[in-house]
């Protein structure tokens, strides 16, 4: 049995054998990778290894590994048998398969620079490859100390890439992975596991609530504080003496003993564990708290307690603060007995005080009365003929953010109206009633149409019963007329045509475009032959191409768009855009109102206000939006979590159909850093020099294996709150 058994295996070996023999090739002379032949099954295991797909073996003597054939000879024989006279110099070679058809792993890997929101990844092409068509990333979370769990991240590079910075979380383990990809699939892994570094407390830590004081005591609250960046090592309670009225300095924070040499009004009296604040804590109880003498409190002396945080990780350690002006003072028992009551003194004389206010605020009341009845029957002999309905002094609009402080100037805005504006007699405008476009902030939309040289021209209708606007309405609406005015005409910006005035409201009429971009994307995905959209690549760049131009020109009027998306783009005939959804252009169908968060810019989540750049950075997330045809930025992300997670370094990531350059374009606008962000007038000339570049297209809407459209969720991109 064991003799028949080994026969079996040797049988099993020559069959495998059989399997791989590729044939007899001519090759050029070794290379000088070959070695000294062992066995054949040792020589195409060791080429397997180093996944190499031949093993080459010469004359039974050397072994060769290599990717390409040379001249094919004879496939069924092997070399000695079919050339018994060929000497050693004819090199001939017995090419064995050993199954690897991927490349290896790259090389000389490099993980540099490792912050805590990056790594700089290098490498080099593998040795043993014959076809890379990009290299595939993949940040695996293997742990975090983030309080939501976090996705892992892939990344794709185009062929001729061999480094890059990928953004990750704080404080967090990752298993780095890194292969070529070839048109047989991916290539061998190469991988390493990795920690980005110490984050700062991502949250800055609440003061606590004070209980009581009793004597030298005081009893406090530790309020819990979130850190996603890192773990919360220890709290530290800190007293502060207030009538000191020294300014807090970290770097002076010390123990009770060394502040009291040093004179210092502030010191850490407790540092607890995150598992032993859940209770109430008594400062001044005179424990040891981790090495901390918590002191008793001195009698007739105003404190304030501080919380802090610390966190530590692999050698680092980070510091936050409650803030000293918000902390909460302790309260003596001698202030509870004087607040209990008030002298009948003070009692008289509020009460005196009350009773002489309340007789004025009835005095300006009839004379309020009075004063408007006075006005409203004069404005009655007023003419009917009104001027623009706007009777009255000039309102000079307020910049409330849409044009820059700087570059405010005040403006009359009557005499705007008159000079720029085009009249529009009643009689030539055409109101469909029944057909409501939409609601804006003053008023409703209509669509209708101007009757002009034997042509009628749709057009929409913003009605606006000024009359009963608020006097702070009036001045908003003409704020938001202001911007259509300065605006002036260009192609790609929905244009303000004119105004018509009746007895009771003023009509604003606007361009008509009744298709928006986003529902343009989403029809586009029609699944042709070899195709997932019916649009070309070129229209689609154009279309990206021409909302820049439209921004540039928004641009160098000092007018912020601040929530410029696909929905806040028409598209007339010809798959031109306009620019819409800013100034008086601002109206919503069905009182939804759609969110922007997650085409907002990261300085305005951080309280900043909107500017041009801040346009940008909402510009990379409507280019991103028309590469991937409609799809929902951030999908897999509710509303309330985007704002932390771009804080923190998320940002949309690159498809497979859209090339490096093109992706470059949309991180240039996400930049930090809002001066490294290109103008409005930079990115047309990138976008047109890339649609230029016929040798290289960066954008490609071919069907490919395992393609998926990138989700739309509706619900994601309208708010929950009624318009207007």
């Amino acid at each position: 049995m064991l003799r028949f058994g080994f026969i079996l295996i040797l049988l099993d070996g020559a069959f495998s054998l059989d399997n791989k023999f590729k044939g007899c090739y001519k090759t050029s002379y070794l290379a000088q990778n070959a070695s000294q032949l062992t066995t054949i099954d040792t020589c195409v295991d060791e080429c397997k290894l180093k996944y190499y797909r031949y093993a080459m073996v010469h004359y039974d003597i050397f072994c060769q590994c290599s990717n390409f054939l040379g001249e094919e000879v004879n496939n069924t024989m092997l070399c000695k048998e079919f050339c018994l006279d060929c000497d050693f110099k004819a090199n001939l070679t017995d090419v064995y398969l050993t199954g690897n058809l991927v490349p290896g792993p790259p090389e000389n890997v490099q993980l540099a620079n490792i912050t805590d929101q990056s790594i700089d990844i290098s490498w080099q092409k593998p040795k043993s490859y014959t076809e890379i068509t990009s290299y595939s990333i993949k940040a695996i979370v293997n742990h975090t100390y983030a309080n939501y769990i976090p996705n892992s991240h892939e990344w794709t590079y185009s062929n001729d890439t061999s480094r890059t910075t990928i953004i990750l979380l704080p404080a967090t383990k990752y298993n780095i992975t890194i292969c070529a990809v070839s048109p047989e699939g991916l290539g061998a892994v190469f991988s390493q596991i990795v920690e980005t570094r110490l984050g700062e407390p991502e949250n800055q830590p609440e003061p606590p609530s004070i209980i009581k004081r009793s004597g030298n005591t005081m009893e406090i609250k530790i309020i819990e504080t979130s850190n996603s960046n890192g773990p919360i090592t220890f709290y530290l309670v800190i007293v502060l003496n207030k009538d000191k009225q020294q300014i807090f300095d970290e770097s002076l924070l010390k123990s009770y003993d060394e502040a009291k040499k040093r004179d210092t009004a502030y010191y850490i009296a407790a540092r607890l564990k995150p598992e032993n604040i859940q209770n109430n804590f008594i400062v001044g109880n005179e424990r040891y708290y981790e090495g901390y003498y918590n002191a008793p409190l001195e009698s007739n002396v105003t404190y304030n307690v501080m919380t802090g945080i610390v966190s530590e990780l692999n050698g680092e350690r980070k510091t936050a603060f409650s803030d000293v002006d918000n902390s909460v003072k302790d309260i003596s028992d001698e202030q509870f007995e004087e607040d209990e009551g008030d002298s009948p003194a003070v009692i008289i004389g509020l009460s005196i005080a009350i009773g002489l206010l309340s007789f004025m605020l009835v005095a300006g009341i009839i004379g309020f009365i009075i004063l408007k009845s006075r006005v409203t029957n004069r404005r009655h002999r007023l003419s009917e003929n009104q001027e623009l309905t706007l009777q009255g002094p000039m309102i000079e609009v307020e910049n409330n953010g849409y044009i820059p402080e700087e570059e405010h100037t005040k403006a009359n805005h009557y005499k705007n109206l008159k000079q720029k504006l085009r009249s529009i007699p009643y009689n030539q405008l055409k109101i469909e009633p029944t057909n409501l476009l939409g609601i804006g902030r003053f008023g409703r939309v209509n669509s209708g149409s101007i009757y002009e040289n034997n042509t009628l021209i749709p057009v929409a209708a913003y009605s606006i019963s000024d009359k009963k606007l608020s006097p702070e309405d009036k001045k908003n609406m003409l704020r938001d007329l202001d911007l259509l005015i300065r605006t002036g005409k260009h192609e790609n910006i929905i244009a303000l045509i004119g105004t018509c005035e009746t007895t009771q409201i003023l009509l604003v009429v606007l361009e008509y475009v009744s298709m928006n971009l986003k529902d343009l994307l989403l029809g586009s995905r029609d699944s042709l032959p070899g195709r997932f959209s019916n649009m070309t690549e070129n229209q689609a760049l154009d279309i990206a191409i021409n909302v820049c131009k439209g921004m540039a020109h928004l641009e160098s009027n000092k007018i912020v768009h601040r929530q410029l998306c696909a929905r806040s783009i028409m598209v007339a005939n010809g798959f031109v855009p306009k620019i819409s959804g800013y100034g008086l252009a601002q109206f919503y169908s069905h009182n939804n109102l759609p969110d922007y968060t997650r085409w907002t810019a990261l300085e305005v989540f951080k309280g900043q206000l909107h500017n041009c750049k801040s346009d940008v950075w909402s510009f990379g997330c409507l280019l991103w939006e028309i590469c991937v045809l409609g799809g929902t930025p951030y999908g897999n992300f509710s509303n309330n979590e985007i704002p932390e997670r771009i804080t923190k370094g998320l940002r949309l990531p690159q498809m497979q159909y859209f090339s490096d350059d093109l992706y470059q374009i949309m991180l240039d606008c996400w930049q930090v850093d809002m001066d490294e962000r290109p103008n409005f007038n930079v990115l047309v000339e990138t976008l047109e020099t890339l649609k230029d570049n016929s040798l290289i297209p960066c954008l490609n809407f071919n069907l490919y294996s395992n393609f998926q459209y990138e989700q739309f969720y509706p619900d994601m991109e309208v708010a929950v709150r009624p318009v207007f």
